[in-house]
């Protein structure tokens, strides 16, 4: 067993020493602009070890999908619990770190374990069974495979919301504030994700007169957070059939397709944005649709056609009025 590894295990006996059992306990994405903030907690039995397990910092992508395939094989229990940014922007991110960590560890129903914190905070619910360890991931095995654990299943949330918000190039970044990033929140504005009172974000103001491109994405963006949020799941966006038109978005509620016209105005005049979807539009909806399910060569579905309209004069707060069944 290299030395390194040998150090982690030496830290973890010692405090199974203490508490006997144990679960290591560390949380990723504190830092980022965007997305949530996600804890893993893992126990393992005292003889497992595995080369890859140590500060998923120093690990490479592929080599931290690896980790995670062995943590989750071979832990004697593991779990992994994720706060999104709302809950981000209500309690503040270290108090979403904690409660993502708390969390993570009572979902292994192991009262009576002692608890390793990566980092100098210990949540309030663990104090009495719970030692912090700065830099645990590099000195503690089952923090470190905690971490691992975390950052992964973060990282595919994250490649997941940049395929239904590409322009911000999340699959690269994970929301962290890159140049590519800043450059993107500059052109694109923010969009649901990304955390109101992280800097720059909590700078930024619609300009007096938005460009019109980029408020229907912003106004898009916001229909498809909103309906994620209603429980719908995404399939496309801005699917173009050709001379049979464009359908803006497309999401399924697991019985039928959902083909989604979205109407933005900077101001809040709703009647005057819901009368300009026309019976022409909704015709090339239809159209369209039949295209879409054409193409990929499915002849027998379920389809309802909806209108959503977006509008407000700040990023963060949109007004969203979702209109089911427009053609019935």
């Amino acid at each position: 067993m290299p030395s390194d590894i040998s150090a982690l295990h030496g830290t973890d006996a010692a405090y199974r020493e203490k508490y006997g059992k144990i679960i290591g306990v560390d949380e990723a994405g504190r830092g980022p602009l965007a997305g949530p903030v996600t804890a893993a907690a893992v126990m393992f039995a005292p003889d497992k070890h595995h080369d890859l397990i140590r500060d998923s910092k120093k690990l490479s992508e592929k080599q931290r999908e690896i980790a995670y395939a062995w943590i989750t094989d071979n832990a004697e229990k593991w779990s992994v619990y994720t706060l999104g940014v709302q809950s981000i922007n209500k309690m503040n991110i270290l108090r979403a770190a904690l409660k993502a960590m708390e969390e993570a560890v009572s979902r292994l129903e192991e009262p009576a374990a002692g608890v390793l914190v990566d980092g100098d905070h210990i949540p309030d619910a663990l104090q009495g069974r719970a030692d912090a360890l700065t830099g645990g991931d590099r000195s503690s095995f089952c923090i470190a495979a905690a971490s691992i654990l975390a950052k992964v299943s973060r990282d595919r949330i994250m490649r997941r919301w940049a395929e239904i918000f590409p322009e911000y190039g999340f699959d690269k970044h994970k929301g962290y504030g890159t140049p590519e990033h800043i450059r993107a929140l500059d052109t694109c504005y923010p969009c649901p994700i990304h955390r109101r009172y992280f800097d720059p974000v909590k700078h930024f103001r619609f300009p007096h007169r938005p460009g019109e491109k980029q408020l229907g994405r912003w106004g898009e963006n916001w229909a498809i957070y909103y309906l994620i949020l209603k429980g719908y799941r995404f399939v496309t966006r801005n699917y173009y059939g050709g001379n049979s038109g464009e359908i803006d978005i497309i999401m399924y509620d697991g019985e039928q397709y959902i083909m989604i016209e979205v109407k933005t105005s900077f101001d809040k005049d709703m009647y005057d944005m819901a009368e300009r979807i026309t019976d022409a539009k909704i015709e090339k909806m239809m159209l369209a649709a039949e295209r879409y399910f054409y193409d990929l060569n499915i002849s027998e579905y379920h389809v309802r056609f909806d209108a959503v309209i977006v509008s407000g004069n700040n990023w963060f707060t949109p007004h969203i009025e979702h209109f089911e069944n427009i053609i019935g």
